[in-house]
């Protein structure tokens, strides 16, 4: 007896026993009953784990998100461009959103082909490209962009401690340049971590049917996925452990640990930044007071936005940390079976690219300098004023102002002593976090004897 297939493929009774025996005796993937060949090292490749719910987050949910996505990084990163703006932090910060952006924009081309133009449907016309498609916007090119991410929110975290709790070093380790330096150096070793998942599978296709576990014939067109040459000498448990071990430790839980510490000496030097704050006004040191102001405001903004970083990205660092243990050393954990793992990583990805926008309301409510740019570039007449006095706060004046003051004030008369501030640097100055700016006005104390006017009169220099 002989059985009818598909496009003229026929085969025996005995196409079952042999399918049977391809499955439960040689370890097989499936049996393609047309060549009666039995797969054992290619499976055939799923482009959906849960067709219905991810059809409603990448293909309804997701679209609408990532145009915020869009927007609010692509005016982040215009705002933190400008010339006044080019700070350490803000430099760090406009890598981010660079980063976040990748991190949405990459994967938009196979969820819009796939989900949003319902090509899910039409799985009969699947072509090699589709797989490749899927496998680097969906699998390979996504964790790059999150890890750069990731350590440049430890790079934002630790520079700002650094400038807090070591200021006149900070000026040297926390350039602009080091800074950039620093971001190249975290993109190259994201890229090479992350460069082995380009070359686990390679992909072919089939057309044909197929007798699959638990046991039966399905007709079916889609790619099979077989282990690269380089899987083969290294082995699988080597080369996907390694993968996924420095993946985990070295871009989930290492810089997470790594964020909480910061954040913690951060809110501490923040509090100590305040007392000093208080401590300059009680000393009527009005324009230091104001400074240190600009500061913990920049600093708490930090803060906020590395605070919100972690509790979306925890949760992740544990899932995959579970993950990696289980699938290490085999441990069964229902937890990591059925719907949950797929709801899980689908709802903490839509909560991460969430964040995102969120970023943008930040730092347009705690920062006076990106809302003052922002309104200068996209509302150039009511905001044009009110940006030239805080990118050059000298256009009147060029040098600390001076007040009289009486000799006999002072009980060691013409002998007496003050701190006067020496300009190190006739740049423009700018806004924004100035604690590392090397383009602004930069005054330094420097213990010299009062000057006197020709009358004998001495003056005081005083901030304004």
């Amino acid at each position: 007896m002989r059985i009818s297939a598909t496009q003229g493929c026929m085969w025996s009774n005995d196409t079952e026993e042999a399918a049977l025996h391809c499955l439960r005796n040689l370890g097989g993937s499936f049996y393609d009953g047309c060549r009666e060949h039995c797969y054992t090292d290619q499976n055939l490749m799923r482009l959906t784990h849960n067709l219905q719910l991810e059809s409603v987050v990448y293909g309804q949910i997701f679209p609408i998100l990532i145009f915020f996505v869009v927007v609010a990084n692509v005016l982040v990163a215009v705002v933190l461009s400008q010339k006044h703006m080019v700070t350490p932090t803000n430099v760090v910060l406009k890598y981010m959103a660079i980063a976040d952006l990748c991190v949405g924009l990459v994967p938009l081309p196979w969820t819009f082909f796939y989900y949003t133009l319902k090509y899910n449907e039409h799985e009969d016309d699947i072509e090699l490209w589709w797989c490749y498609m899927y496998k680097y916007s969906m699998d390979a090119v996504p964790p790059v962009c999150h890890n750069v991410a990731m350590w440049l929110t430890v790079l934002l975290a630790g520079q700002r401690y650094i400038s807090i709790e070591y200021p006149i070093k900070s000026r040297r380790l926390c350039s602009v340049k080091n800074v950039r330096l620093a971001t190249v150096v975290i993109t190259i070793v994201s890229l090479l971590c992350g460069l082995p998942k380009s070359f686990d599978y390679y992909y072919d296709m089939f057309d044909g049917w197929a007798y699959v576990p638990p046991g039966q014939w399905i007709s079916i067109r889609s790619c099979v996925a077989g282990f690269t040459a380089l899987v083969g000498v290294l082995g699988q448990n080597t080369f996907f452990n390694f993968y996924f071990w420095t993946r985990v430790l070295a871009f989930i839980i290492l810089p997470s640990l790594l964020l909480i510490i910061l954040n913690v000496l951060l809110i501490r030097g923040i509090r100590r930044a305040q007392k000093r704050k208080e401590r300059l006004l009680k000393e009527k040191r009005a324009r230091e007071a104001q400074r240190q102001n600009d500061s913990n405001s920049t600093s708490l903004m930090l803060v906020v936005i590395v605070s919100i970083f972690l509790i979306v990205n925890l949760p992740q660092a544990i899932f995959m940390g579970m993950l990696c243990v289980c699938n290490t050393f085999g441990i069964s954990n229902r937890l990591l079976e059925g719907i949950f793992p797929v709801a899980f990583l689908l709802a903490n990805n839509m909560l991460v690219m969430a964040t995102y926008p969120i970023n943008f309301g930040i730092y347009c409510f705690m920062s006076s300098s990106f809302r003052l740019t922002f309104r200068a570039l996209f509302c150039p007449k009511s905001a044009h004023d009110s940006l030239n006095s805080v990118i050059n706060p000298t256009a009147t004046s060029s040098r600390p102002s001076v007040r009289k003051t009486d000799s006999n004030r002072s009980p060691k008369g013409s002998e007496a002593q003050s701190f006067t501030p020496i300009l190190l640097n006739k740049s423009v100055p700018t806004y924004g976090n100035n604690n590392n700016n090397n383009n602004q006005f930069d005054y330094t104390p420097v213990l010299t004897s009062p000057p006197k006017s020709s009358s004998g009169e001495k003056f005081d220099t005083v901030y304004l």
